[in-house]
């Protein structure tokens, strides 16, 4: 695999870390985000599991603040909009 494909791969995984930690602020519940992964399992789409697998392991051990602090550096770092309050 060439370092670009594994750059899209590793974009791909942290898009879905991003966005699990956005829907875990947001309220959806663990139950329905481990029914994404098996939604996405089954369309092979291991990169977007691999994101919310890690997004969950992290959550477990943090706080609101600590996880919207986690949210509010990636965007920084990527440009996106900063989550306030």
């Amino acid at each position: 695999m060439s370092i670009l494909g594994k750059d899209f791969y590793k974009d791909q995984i942290e898009r879905s870390y991003y966005l699990t930690l956005r829907d875990l602020m947001m309220g959806v519940s663990i139950n329905d985000l481990i029914d994404d992964i098996d939604e996405f399992e089954s369309k092979e789409m291991y990169e977007v599991c691999a994101g919310i697998h890690k997004a969950l392991k992290y959550a477990r051990k943090k706080t609101y603040k600590q996880i919207k602090k986690e949210l509010n550096e990636y965007e920084i770092k990527n440009k996106f909009n900063v989550i306030s309050n």
